[in-house]
């Protein structure tokens, strides 16, 4: 057939119309229907599919753009709090301080690069007044955390900064991350009661025989929180998956989907713990025609995917935890 408007028996109101030319009506709307079904794809044939409102549904450009961005957005964000986003470099790495003896001086702003951090909030802040040389006199050897304040004042701290998704055993002075949920939560404790910690840690400094022996700039643009700690895994294959710090799992593939309603039934990589949360179809592998497709959870660590006409290799997405 082609896309030619259907040629259809028109009747005259009041006029008693024949069964066989009504029948004639329907069979030919049916035959379209198929055949327009049937019908391969190409660069210039879409069609068109509502947000999907079911498990069965077959999911947007729109929802599917959405979802990527929303995604993005929070592992972007996630990596980004509790960091420096730029500042001073050299041979393309953060050095932010110079040193000498017992006195460090902060290459912030002035002559170099303005100072951005954000916090464990995702709060932005910009110094751009040089901040004030930092003594060390007086402290005894050991190594020292670099902090900023959003007002930016240095500081030092002989303490401890956990990155990680359970509380730790902390003492006076500790600063803890927690990873266990977005938004991140960032305490430090006096030994007794925890209060909120806006501050940013910029590097370490080491005082050896009543000097400074070394210091450090923590790299930019990566809160480090300790992968293995927060259980943070992965499998980067074909048909693989990520288990994110706050427990997401997000689990990705490719499988053939069946033609009819029954479908095909397959396997996650990997088993969701506690809930399977949805699973998106995407498009054909390779070329394929443009039938829709479908996708439902059947189970923990099993699903089923299905394709309206003929059988062909599809790509889908799952999220749970």
């Amino acid at each position: 057939m082609t896309d030619s408007y259907l040629t259809l028996t028109t009747f005259v109101p009041g006029t008693k119309a024949k069964p066989d030319e009504v029948n004639a009506n329907f069979s030919t709307l049916k035959d379209a229907i198929i055949a327009k079904a049937a019908m391969n794809g190409d660069a210039t044939k879409t069609f068109s599919v509502a947000d999907a409102t079911s498990v069965n549904h077959a999911t947007s450009k729109s929802q599917m753009d959405a979802l990527s961005a929303d995604l993005l957005a929070k592992i972007n964000a996630t990596g980004m709090r509790f960091c420096v986003k730029a500042g001073n470099t050299t041979s393309g790495n953060g050095d932010l301080f110079s040193y000498d003896v017992l006195r460090i001086t902060p290459k912030i702003a002035g002559i170099y690069e303005n100072l951005v951090f954000l916090d464990y909030k995702g709060a932005q802040t910009i110094i751009s007044t040089t901040p004030a040389t930092l003594s060390m006199s007086g402290k005894a050897d050991g190594v020292y955390n670099i902090f900023i304040k959003p007002d930016g004042t240095l500081y030092t701290l002989s303490n401890k900064i956990y990155r990680q998704s359970t509380r730790p055993t902390l003492v006076a002075g500790d600063v803890w991350l927690n990873t266990s949920e977005f938004p991140f939560k960032c305490i430090k404790t006096d030994g007794t009661t925890d209060s909120e910690f806006l501050d940013i840690p910029l590097g370490k400094v080491t005082i050896a025989s009543g000097a400074i022996s070394s210091l450090v700039t923590s790299p930019f643009n990566q809160n480090g929180f300790d992968v293995n700690v927060n259980t943070f895994t992965q499998s980067l294959t074909g048909n693989g998956w990520v288990k994110l710090p706050n427990g997401l799992i997000l689990q990705w593939g490719q499988n053939l989907a069946s033609s009819g309603t029954n479908g095909a039934t397959y396997s996650f990589p990997v088993a969701f713990p506690n809930a399977g949360l949805c699973i998106i179809p995407g498009g054909t592998v390779g070329a394929g025609s443009d039938a829709a497709t479908g996708a439902d959870m059947t189970s923990l660590s099993q699903f089923r995917i299905f394709r309206r006409s003929a059988s062909a290799t599809i790509y889908w997405y799952a999220i749970g935890y």
